[in-house]
């Protein structure tokens, strides 16, 4: 049955009749609330609703549950239920919820709506003409369905409503990654999560104080344990690049080298005696991961290769204490851009992209986008027992 927001839907075995204020009646099923809602489950619980009279029964009669909605003018909105007897009737003549001088929170009903929209699987009504006005909508969603234990229910809805935003989504994500990460704590959504991390994780060190204080603590727990592991990998990589030799320097022992053997290497020897000095002199210097960007800038030279760095202005110092003719210059660059292309292989992984954030060379967020991300490393997987408690709603404000 397709819905539309001005005709409620009506199925034809229901047993359940909501109504919203405004008139607005929905004819659906109390079993589909129970099983999305823990609240409902009791709420609507099997020897609650009304017990038919065999001629009921045969009159075709299913209606069993009515509730009300009531007090959405306020912030306490809620259900009531209402009597209903053994003919299916409810025994309340006028029991309508009031309204609030006549008017009709459309908004409000909106996002009612929409949440029985996901019990059914229905398409919801969301404004998408921009990421803000969805967010809006996915907001007032979920607001309700935490109200009435549903979210597991509204999840894949409020996500596939999202994720439709695309781009937009994902570069908004890449800027205000504690702001997603928790929302999407709320939904357990596994797509914004992840995006979300990953910034987090690639920018630990760029956070602001307050930035870190709004996170909720299961994920500053998780941030905290993926970035020391984050941390450990780059050093390993740093550890692989400080004592790569190249294949073309080494010597079999077969070979029975001599000291022309090695004489003849000379230019490949000082090519990485350079290198090694400037890669120490980075890690000194505290370029490396134990920068504030965690080592992006520096991964980034390393895996651009060629006159990215060590470029023949920056050798013009080196040949001040070793001098040579330009041949010489030419044939030591040659093996020192060889020993870069090798270097690349090993940053090349912290280079890789793991979001679904799409950029050029020229407008890449600056910090590390590859951090792996498991089921393990979700939130509600880790700590299934303790989520909601480290959460805070008034925590979630979208720049």
């Amino acid at each position: 049955m397709a819905w539309n927001f001005s005709h409620s839907p009506k199925y034809a075995d229901s047993d359940l009749q909501v109504t919203l204020p405004g008139g607005r009646i929905y004819h659906l099923h109390a079993g589909v609330f129970r099983r999305a809602s823990q609240f409902f489950a009791q709420f609507l619980a099997e020897d609650l609703g009304a017990v038919l009279s065999a001629r009921a029964i045969k009159d075709g009669v299913k209606l069993r549950y009515r509730i009300d909605l009531v007090g959405i003018e306020t912030s306490n909105a809620h259900f009531v239920s209402r009597a209903i007897n053994n003919m299916g009737h409810c025994t309340l003549f006028n029991s309508l919820p009031d309204l609030e001088n006549g008017k009709v929170p459309n908004e409000k009903l909106k996002h009612y709506d929409n949440v029985f929209r996901s019990f059914y699987n229905e398409e919801l009504d969301i404004e998408t003409r921009n990421l803000a006005t969805a967010l809006h909508d996915c907001m007032g969603m979920v607001n309700i369905a935490e109200n009435y234990d549903c979210v597991a229910a509204i999840r894949e809805s409020v996500d596939v409503a999202l994720l439709r935003q695309g781009q937009v989504l994902f570069k908004s994500i890449s800027q205000n990654p504690v702001q997603w990460a928790n929302f999407a704590c709320r939904i357990r959504s596994p797509t914004i999560f992840k995006d979300s991390l990953i910034h987090l994780v690639g920018k630990w060190k760029m956070l602001e104080e307050d930035e870190h204080a709004n996170l909720d603590m299961p994920i500053i727990e998780i941030c905290q344990r993926k970035h020391e592991e984050f941390q450990l990998e780059k050093e390993a990589i740093e550890l692989r690049i400080l004592g790569h030799y190249s294949p073309k320097m080494q010597k079999a022992e077969s070979d029975n080298p001599g000291r022309i053997s090695y004489a003849n290497d000379i230019y490949t020897w000082m090519g990485l005696s350079l290198f090694r000095q400037w890669f120490s002199q980075n890690i000194c210097q505290g370029s490396n991961l134990q920068a504030i960007d965690g080592g992006y800038s520096f991964y980034l030279l390393l895996s651009k290769g060629g006159p990215a760095y060590l470029d023949h202005v920056q050798r013009e110092g080196f040949h001040l204490y070793f001098p040579m003719t330009k041949k010489g210059k030419t044939v030591l660059e040659n093996h020192l851009n060889s020993y870069k292309a090798e270097v690349q292989a090993f940053v090349a992984p912290l280079m890789a992209n793991s979001t679904q954030l799409e950029f050029q060379d020229h407008n890449r967020p600056n910090h590390l986008l590859c951090l792996d991300v498991g089921e393990n490393d979700y939130p509600w997987n880790a700590a299934p027992n303790g989520l909601e408690a480290g959460m805070d709603r008034d925590q979630l404000h979208f720049g």
